[in-house]
């Protein structure tokens, strides 16, 4: 685990708090994944070096416009009064976590040979949200090296079926 991780849990469970209280999940969701992108754009990561808190704040303020509201305004403020701009990418994805949680919503990346036609992709989300019993965003990788075959993965648990597993394992029963 980064330290950036245990930097950001305290900021983004308030940053939840908040918006779950005041039911802006989404709305906060997406001003995080700005306010993120923002923080990984190479000029304003040097600006931010030379300027003051209160002018990067400002600088925020201004290149979000109206898309930031004035408590997400107060909650940037506090980010980078403390310095902590370089951690908004794990605030975001600390967030994520924690609404996909309150939602019961898991994010489940399938490794494929090749790309899922939208049926494949309707009949793998069914079946893998009555597995999980929850909602079930799919990330679709594309790999040509597993020849077929999918490996699915949330979070720890892993579901390899891809056809380089499977002669992996064949491989070693013929050789025990």
């Amino acid at each position: 685990m980064s330290d950036l991780t245990t930097i950001a849990r305290p900021y983004a469970k308030a940053a939840y708090g908040f918006a779950s209280d005041n039911s802006a999940i989404e709305q906060w969701s997406q001003m995080l994944a700005f306010a993120k992108e923002m923080s990984s754009v190479k000029e304003l990561k040097t600006a931010a070096l030379s300027l003051q808190p209160e002018q990067l704040v400002q600088l925020y303020v201004d290149v979000g416009g109206e898309y930031f509201d004035e408590p997400f305004q107060n909650f940037l403020k506090v980010v980078i009064e403390n310095r902590r701009t370089s951690a908004l990418s794990d605030i975001y994805q600390q967030y994520k976590k924690l609404a996909d949680k309150a939602s019961n919503t898991k994010e489940v990346t399938v490794t494929t040979s090749t790309e899922l036609s939208e049926a494949q992709k309707s009949q793998l989300i069914a079946g893998l949200e009555q597995r999980f019993g929850g909602t079930v965003k799919l990330n679709c990788i594309v790999d040509a090296h597993l020849i077929g075959g999918a490996v699915i993965r949330d979070g720890d648990t892993v579901l390899d079926n891809s056809l380089v597993s499977r002669l992996t394992r064949l491989k070693d029963v013929i050789k025990s």
